[in-house]
């Protein structure tokens, strides 16, 4: 009833504004849209989706040129296959009027792959996996919880560089696989591989940020009417960047 609500009485002026989370699921809060993907393995109400639009389509985003006020993902991206996130970047800098935002939070590979190269098993207390590899695994490769030995993973964790090691798994994973798992973690995200796919996309001010502290107040606020930066913020990367 809220959104059907919000749509209803805030529709002229969201036109003028428009705020778009990408990923949202049944998120609710006024003056923002979601685009989501209502399909067979992740399914939501119709009310809580806007735009329903797969991202692994490879087909631009249902929006304008210059038209996007502000874009917002939490925990999303570490669900596409590397292979689109480019194409979906490229697009967002697309959309986004002069001087719009984009505040990106996802799991961060530098802090699970220090943790994991110090045995630190407190550090993944919230992920799932029966040893500190499995649940290191969990954090961007879940497909492979299982199916590689923890010894296996420690022998390629210290011959591999990072972004080698993180690529040999993520790479690797089925598409089909994420049908059966829509939950799982298939690509992997720290600073420096967001910033340098940000500024292909066109993007010159870009930079990290903290939970709670956008540059944009429209992308701050807790409680269960905000839902921004709520989600594992002690685990999280938090990026931003300007048109």
């Amino acid at each position: 009833m809220k959104k059907r609500w919000f749509n209803l009485i805030d529709k002229k002026k969201d036109a003028q504004k428009l705020m778009i989370n990408i990923g949202g699921g049944e998120y609710v809060r006024r003056h923002w849209k979601v685009l989501d993907y209502i399909s067979d393995h992740y399914s939501h109400r119709n009310i809580y989706i806007d735009y329903n639009f797969d991202l692994t389509s490879n087909k631009p985003l249902p929006f304008s040129d210059n038209s996007v006020a502000l874009f917002f993902t939490s925990h999303t991206l570490e669900h596409i296959p590397q292979e689109f996130c480019q194409f979906i970047l490229n697009e967002i800098y697309r959309c986004l009027k002069k001087s719009g935002g984009i505040r990106l939070t996802m799991p961060d590979f530098d802090l699970a792959y220090e943790a994991f190269g110090k045995k630190n098993e407190s550090f993944f207390t919230k992920l799932s996996g029966k040893d500190i590899g499995e649940k290191f695994l969990d954090f961007f490769a879940s497909y492979f919880k299982g199916k590689i030995s923890l010894k296996e993973l420690e022998e390629k964790y210290h011959s591999m560089g990072k972004e080698e090691f993180a690529n040999y798994f993520t790479l690797k994973i089925p598409r089909h696989s994420q049908k059966k798992s829509p939950g799982n973690h298939i690509n992997w995200w720290n600073s420096d591989k967001l910033k340098r796919m940000l500024k292909i996309a066109g993007f010159k001010t870009i930079y990290r940020s903290k939970p709670q502290k956008s540059k944009f107040s429209e992308m701050r606020g807790v409680g269960v009417n905000s839902g921004f930066d709520s989600k594992n913020p002690e685990l999280s990367l938090f990026v931003e960047a300007i048109k």
